[in-house]
């Protein structure tokens, strides 16, 4: 067990965020395709490269093993509709001088910052990074108090990340944002409103118009596929049907039985029906703000769903 530096409570009603549990785990699978400036960001490209360079094995069933007790925040932002916020990780355990940097990881749909917990939160804290992986508003394990079929707009769910940021910032430290998926449209906004951010990485992530480029593109180039996939989201039947599951989210080696320990944890993601974002609605707040910040593009070049072609956006 290790004990984490409290967060300031200046910040509205924000709570102190104290202690995480440490867990060994390994990183997944992705390849950097984009250059990012700085120095603390090269050091993370650096062992990002390194570390998604093997493939993603069967070790995925660890994923079910003890999970960190639960460590809410409150956003600045949010008293009116009483959102609390999970998070996981902590501070570096690093025996050596601290680098003064937090990394931040945001989750996409149909997740939690579960995702981040064993393979990425401990291997970048034993690098020295204090590293976090926050569960978006009404997502995972945090609360809401009034139950919506959409947890939130794009700007909220910014909101609620630049909150948390903030609260970083101001126990002196340089905040890095990390997004999959919609979590990196969400850093991206959010990312429009921080001054001080040292920089973003981007996973796999919706560009900043959307992924309306990366539906069409889909249709055109596997159409059966994308069919499957765009209902597998709808009906949300990839949390019953391994074979989709593992088509949409995983290698197409990984074992039936870490598919499906991964789709109880799912299941999670967006509870009582509870989705992350109205993708109508979020039309009207595209594009997103260009980021002026450093950042570094990761993706897979087999990933089912977004193509190599989003890096042109960036």
């Amino acid at each position: 067990m290790a004990l984490a530096p409290p967060c300031p409570t200046s910040l509205g009603r924000s709570k102190p965020i104290s202690v995480f549990q440490v867990v060994s785990r390994r990183p997944a699978l992705f390849q950097a395709f984009n250059k990012l400036d700085g120095v603390a960001m090269t050091a993370i490209a650096t062992m990002v490269g390194h570390r998604f360079a093997s493939r993603f094995t069967g070790r995925l069933r660890n994923l079910l093993h003890a999970i960190p007790p639960q460590n809410l925040f409150v956003p600045n932002n949010a008293e009116a509709a009483e959102v609390e916020l999970e998070v996981l990780g902590g501070a570096a355990t690093h025996a050596g001088k601290p680098c003064n940097v937090s990394l931040v990881c945001i989750h996409g749909s149909y997740h939690a910052a579960w995702c981040y917990d064993r393979y990425f939160l401990d291997f970048f804290r034993e690098k020295g990074f204090n590293a976090y992986a926050l569960s978006l508003r009404g997502q995972g394990n945090g609360k809401i108090n009034e139950k919506k079929p959409v947890a939130g707009t794009l700007e909220e769910h910014a909101a609620d990340v630049a909150s948390f940021v903030a609260h970083l910032e101001g126990q002196g430290q340089k905040v890095i944002l990390l997004g999959h998926s919609f979590g990196g449209l969400i850093t991206l906004q959010a990312a429009a409103d921080l001054k001080n951010l040292a920089g973003l990485i981007l996973l796999c992530s919706v560009p900043p118009s959307g992924n309306v480029g990366i539906i069409l593109r889909s249709l055109f180039r596997a159409p059966l596929q994308a069919f499957r996939i765009t209902w597998g989201f709808i009906s949300r039947s990839f949390e019953s049907d391994a074979d989709l599951c593992r088509e949409i989210f995983f290698d197409k080696a990984t074992p039936l039985a870490d598919v499906e320990e991964c789709m109880q944890l799912m299941k999670t993601g967006c509870p009582q029906g509870t989705r992350l974002l109205d993708l109508r609605q979020l039309q009207r707040s595209l594009p997103v703000p260009t980021c002026t910040k450093p950042v570094l593009v990761l993706g897979g070049r087999e990933d089912a769903i977004v193509d190599l072609e989003v890096g042109s956006e960036f």
